[in-house]
């Protein structure tokens, strides 16, 4: 039997979401050979070490890009800490995985994605919800005939008091720091946004909601719902859904997590016409599986080491950051504007 291939994987920063996230995954990935760990704040590199495997510690990354061989970087830090560092390690042709969003702007996303390119190799963002057990049977839901076509989307992200993050103001960050994750998985489902109309209310400077009227290129219509209103704890009451409508049958994801069919076809004829049909999945108990992998995390680092050796394709890559920044800045302008917004 061959040897199973190996991607040589080095993490530039080890903090919490580093070591928390992505790193517990490494065990469960034969792909991965954990070459390194970088921080500069040693303690947090050798931490890195002592619980998940790396085989050498750095605190400077230029002596770590020198020293190594790698196939694949992870760079995990805020985001202008991965516009700065990432470069660094792309313009030695080395893939990178960076976190979302890779940068705070749609024009700082791209230059990342240009470096890229010009260098002949790619970058992974983080929007682990690609990889999540729920989206996932989702994707094959919809793919199926009884489902018809995807005709519209509606998503819902919900919390309480988002704070100024990253040198941007609340109403700005809620968009770029969070809500990046569904504008970018209303396209990976829909395609890329044509245009927006949206609104927007604020109450205090961390209060506030979005309402989003999307088109999208093919036709399809959405609408998303972004608010700090409804829920007191900021990093707790989290309220995510997603309805995927189709033709005589929609498809339903509450809080990445559980998954509800309506329609397609009815499976009894009891109780006849007293009440809609439909199906759930949902883990339950012990039969759930690792919350890592429920959520996504485990599958986007796999597919990160994965493609750093030719075993997989595909997104998320650099430039699908740009268009999901793109989509929350075209939310962001028509709502502070009150007009349509084209999107390039």
């Amino acid at each position: 039997m061959s040897e199973q291939p190996k991607a040589r994987i080095a993490f530039i920063g080890c903090g919490g979401f580093a070591s928390n996230r992505a790193m517990p995954n490494i065990p469960w990935i034969p792909e991965i050979e954990f070459v390194a760990a970088c921080d500069i704040v040693r303690e947090r590199a050798e931490q890195a070490q002592r619980r998940w495997g790396a085989k050498r510690v750095y605190t400077d990354l230029e002596q770590m890009l020198d020293k190594e061989q790698l196939d694949g970087v992870f760079v995990i830090g805020p985001a202008p800490q991965q516009y700065e560092l990432a470069p660094r390690v792309l313009r030695r042709g080395i893939p990178v995985y960076v976190e979302k969003p890779s940068a705070n702007t749609a024009a700082q996303a791209q230059e990342l994605a240009d470096i890229a390119r010009q260098h002949n190799t790619w970058g992974q963002v983080g929007f682990m919800k690609r990889f999540s057990t729920a989206y996932t049977l989702a994707g094959e839901l919809i793919a199926r005939e009884e489902f018809g076509s995807l005709n519209m989307i509606v998503g819902k992200f919900s919390q309480g008091p988002y704070p100024d993050l990253w040198g941007m103001e609340a109403k700005r960050a809620f968009l770029v720091g969070q809500n990046v994750h569904l504008c970018d998985l209303v396209q990976f489902f829909a395609g890329p946004a044509r245009r927006v109309h949206a609104l927007f209310k604020e109450v205090e400077h961390e209060l506030m909601g979005y309402l989003a009227n999307i088109e999208f290129q093919n036709g399809i219509i959405g609408q998303l719902n972004f608010n700090t209103l409804e829920a007191i704890q900021p990093w707790r009451d989290f309220d995510e859904r997603l309805e995927l409508i189709g033709t005589g049958c929609m498809v339903q994801v509450d809080d990445g997590l559980y998954v509800e069919v309506q329609g397609g076809r009815d499976w009894t004829r009891v109780p006849g016409d007293c009440g809609k049909l439909h199906r759930q999945w949902r883990p339950t108990g012990p039969a759930a599986r690792d919350e890592n992998e429920l959520m996504g995390y485990l599958g986007e680092i796999r597919h990160f080491a994965r493609k750093c050796i030719g075993l997989a394709e595909g997104g998320p890559e650099l430039e699908d950051c740009v268009r999901a920044l793109k989509l929350a800045e075209a939310i962001y302008d028509s709502a502070c504007g009150a007009k349509v917004v084209e999107i390039s």
